[in-house]
């Protein structure tokens, strides 16, 4: 082991020089040696440069070393590698091996691969589970996301009351990272098509109330179908309560016999597929009022079209403080991806305070022919934090966090960050 190649690598790697630091990484060690840290990083700065079956060969190596340990971590970035390259049957091979290192600090990050996996694999039930036993880690932060891709597995395997349940869950659970814009609309998709129109059609109203969120294809043709069944049944008499096809107290719909030995979420802490229809109207009406205590989400948006019509500047003020602005954190960031992919100038989507090299590094962490997608956004007057979801070109997808600043009444990208799914050290 060279150990001036290695303390340059890791200097290189510090400062965001991921070619360089590969290369080093790469010299600092022959080829037959084995350093579980040199590849670590190499497989990480791999990475950062898009070359993402290399990254996952680098993991590989990095594993071979016992001595290094981390191999959780190791397998949810060689899976997050190899998701990235369209190989999701090697990634979910690699997820479903991190979830059985004891020591893994994390795991539900493991799941939550291993679920996004399968649903590619076009196995929404087995990525049900996944998702199942994300939500359910003590260690998971955030399981509103897991919760939610839950209610995606429960509508694709025809399971809307199911769908519902893991809908409303995801919504008591939503951190400053969740869109619950989102998630309303995923909830009024199910409720639909468990014949619950009212409910459904308010749902999606709660999703498009600030104007913000799209509905996809599918949950608009809900919505229109939702419209249009309660718009008929208006002048029929009411129809007699369909069965909803409800489940023994105790048993989890994705796991009648009990092998996993656990619910989802743990009915203890939430009541998941416990409640009565009735306790389940109230519930919601409870949480619904707190809800809106807390955020005052109606009351926001009803103030900011009310000053737009009456005093135009006061309204543009009051939406610049609370983080909006045109163009928007998700105008700029697409415009930026699509500038890497055509090969056009990207420093109007930068902050302008930005040296040439960070601008560099920025622009070349971005693959070229990807979608971005913000899936969080936490937001101020004059900064935001994005947690993004970027479709790859083969087919993979990759989280991402990106920095906006303020510029003139929009934003500029001023930091991309990879997130590698872990924080077992800072280093992965």
């Amino acid at each position: 082991m060279n150990a001036q190649l290695m303390d340059q690598a890791r200097a290189a790697y510090r400062a965001g020089d991921f070619s360089s630091a590969a290369q080093l990484f790469a010299s600092a060690k022959t080829a037959d040696e084995i350093c579980g840290e040199a590849d670590h990083l190499r497989g990480n700065s791999l990475m950062r440069l898009g070359l993402f079956q290399d990254a996952a060969d680098a993991y590989s190596a990095a594993l071979r070393d016992a001595s290094y340990g981390k191999s959780g971590a190791l397998l949810t970035n060689q899976g997050k590698a190899l998701a990235a390259a369209g190989d999701f049957a090697g990634a979910a091979n690699s997820f479903g091996l991190a979830v059985q290192d004891s020591s893994y600090a994390t795991p539900y990050k493991a799941y939550m691969g291993l679920g996004n996996a399968l649903l590619k694999s076009g196995n929404p039930t087995d990525a049900g589970v996944a998702f199942r036993s994300a939500a359910i880690d003590g260690a998971n932060p955030a399981p509103a996301a897991a919760l939610m891709n839950l209610g995606d597995c429960f509508l694709l395997i025809s399971r809307p009351e199911d769908a519902v349940e893991a809908y409303r869950t995801a919504l008591d659970f939503v951190g400053p990272h969740d869109d619950p814009r989102a998630i309303n609309a995923g909830l009024g998709q199910a409720l639909a098509a468990a014949g619950r129109y009212a409910d459904a059609i308010e749902a999606f109203g709660r999703a498009t109330s600030d104007g913000i969120y799209q509905l996809t294809p599918e949950q608009q043709q809900s919505l229109a179908t939702a419209q249009d069944t309660l718009s008929a049944q208006r002048s029929m008499a009411p129809a007699a309560p369909q069965a909803t096809g409800a489940y023994a107290p105790g048993v989890d719909p994705l796991d009648p016999l009990g092998q996993s030995g656990n619910l989802i979420p743990d009915p203890s802490d939430t009541g998941f597929f416990t409640l009565s229809e009735s306790e389940m109207i109230q519930q919601d009406k409870k949480e619904m009022k707190v809800r809106r205590r807390h955020r005052h989400v109606g009351l926001k948006i009803f103030l900011v079209f009310l000053l737009l019509v009456l005093i135009a500047a006061g309204g543009l003020g009051f939406a610049y403080t609370r983080g909006y602005g045109y163009p928007t954190q998700q105008d700029t960031l697409t415009k930026l991806f699509e500038a890497v992919t055509n090969g056009t100038e990207t420093d109007s989507y930068l902050a302008p305070g930005l040296s040439d090299d960070a601008k560099s590094v920025i622009v070349s962490s971005i693959p070229e022919g990807s979608v971005p997608t913000i899936q969080g956004l936490d937001k101020s007057m004059t900064e935001s934090t994005a947690t993004v979801s970027v479709e790859l070109s083969k087919g993979g997808s990759m989280d991402y966090t990106v920095d906006f600043v303020r510029e003139g009444i929009g934003w500029v990208v001023s930091g991309i960050s990879i997130d590698f799914g872990d924080a077992d050290s800072a280093s992965e």
